[in-house]
């Protein structure tokens, strides 16, 4: 498969990539410029939700977009694929958010109907929502280290660190929450 190279209207993944090179090794104004178009893309891609009808206010969108945006300039040292990244950071605000203002889902008859036409089986949902579910019964250590390693995508040794916990005990209460959550579903 050959990898095709993304442009965005105003610029294009080289510069990108230019940008977030030139911004990790100190270039204020790259880190200047980098930063807008994190923005603009966080923006966009919130936007687009708005007009789609995911999100309901304008104002969540500016608030989802500055989310990213702080997570960005918080993280940019430790983000090793830019375009990785970014498209996860999105995606996981989104879905927090979702999940935070739409607490009930719900199917309508005709969004059923169209699930069954497009051979979707909606129990493959029902097991994302109750893993987040069960995330919220853990204890808030487990949860830190489960939000960290998979929606942050921190190393062990960075997330043993922000706990002030040896590596090796952070992995070991990892992994068996991992296997505590495998077994309540």
């Amino acid at each position: 498969m050959k990898y095709q190279k993304l442009n965005y209207i105003n610029f294009t993944q080289d510069e990108l990539d230019q940008l977030f090179y030139n911004s990790r090794n100190g270039d204020a104004d790259s880190f200047k410029d980098l930063s807008g178009y994190v923005r603009h893309i966080s923006y966009t891609y919130f936007h687009s939700k708005y007009k789609l009808g995911k999100i309901d206010r304008i104002e969540d969108v500016e608030d989802l977009a500055n989310n990213v945006y702080l997570a960005f300039a918080e993280q940019y040292q430790k983000i090793e694929s830019l375009e990785y990244w970014l498209r996860r950071v999105l995606f996981l605000n989104f879905i927090n958010w979702y999940k935070k203002n739409h607490i009930k889902n719900t199917f309508e008859l005709e969004e059923a109907h169209y699930i069954e036409d497009k051979k979707i089986n909606p129990g493959d949902s029902v097991d994302a929502d109750k893993i987040l579910e069960l995330l919220n019964t853990l204890s808030e250590e487990k949860q830190i280290i489960l939000k960290k390693r998979f929606w942050e995508d921190l190393k062990f040794s960075e997330i043993a660190e922000h706990l002030n916990k040896s590596e090796d005990a952070v992995k070991k209460m990892f992994y068996r929450t991992i296997e505590e959550l495998k077994s309540m579903l």
